[in-house]
């Protein structure tokens, strides 16, 4: 059973997640891709930004997983890590090549992906992602990043995944990175819930979660926005 105190935290980052400029599924890209107002560049400019930053996800897990204390939360960590490497569980690849595909799909150069300039919002991003997952004492406060996106992203990418396919004839194949989120996603906020509810133990912890994931919900919500930066 879930303590009280976690029900508390769970709901103040629910709704504190679904306020303007943090909830992903309520993001203006949606609408202008369902309507199929976007040229292919700027969704291959989008998705290039976001397989940079995916790219960056392994290295964060792998840092958190170096400084866990605890062997029970370590597996849970590895597991997000491999499924994040290798699509380990959803038998797919790794996250950031299925971001690849949609980038692809839209027109992008793959050779020249790597060596994409980072954009200010996604450089942002990637940067408290270093913050909070490395450099951060306190290691619960990582699972506070990752609920700021884990929580809303099988909503967003659901509806981005049926978007593509419908206004940009795009596969099953080719928008695999936004599907494989939606079932991965919901069973990695589960398991963060729980590392909250055992480990989340004093106000400081909690703070530092709520600051977290509203930071980095901001920060995914600015690079969805990227975007507007290509023709």
């Amino acid at each position: 059973m879930v303590l009280a105190a976690t029900e508390t935290l769970v709901k103040e980052l629910e709704e504190g997640l679904k306020k303007p400029g943090r909830w992903l599924p309520g993001h203006p890209v949606i609408g202008k891709i369902e309507r199929g107002e976007l040229t292919r560049g700027q969704i291959a400019g989008m998705m290039t930004q976001i397989y940079l930053q995916t790219v960056e996800v392994v290295r964060w897990l792998g840092y958190l997983y170096a400084k866990c204390p605890i062997k029970e939360v370590r597996r849970e960590i590895f597991n997000n890590l491999m499924e994040e490497e290798l699509g380990a569980f959803s038998g797919t690849d790794a996250h950031f090549y299925l971001a690849a595909r949609v980038a692809v799909a839209a027109g992008a150069d793959r050779k020249a992906m790597d060596s994409a300039k980072l954009l200010p919002a996604t450089a942002a991003l990637i940067r408290l992602g270093e913050k909070m997952f490395y450099e951060e004492p306190d290691w619960v406060a990582g699972f506070g990043t990752a609920f700021g996106f884990e929580y809303q992203s099988p909503m967003a990418f659901g509806a981005l995944a049926k978007a593509l396919k419908k206004s940009y004839n795009m596969s099953d194949d080719e928008v695999l990175f936004f599907q494989v989120h939606v079932s991965a996603d919901e069973d990695h906020t589960g398991a963060i819930v729980r590392v909250l509810d055992k480990h989340a133990t004093s106000e400081e912890t909690r703070e530092a979660i709520r600051q977290a994931a509203f930071t980095y919900a901001e920060l995914y919500h600015g690079m969805l926005s990227t975007y507007e930066a290509f023709a």
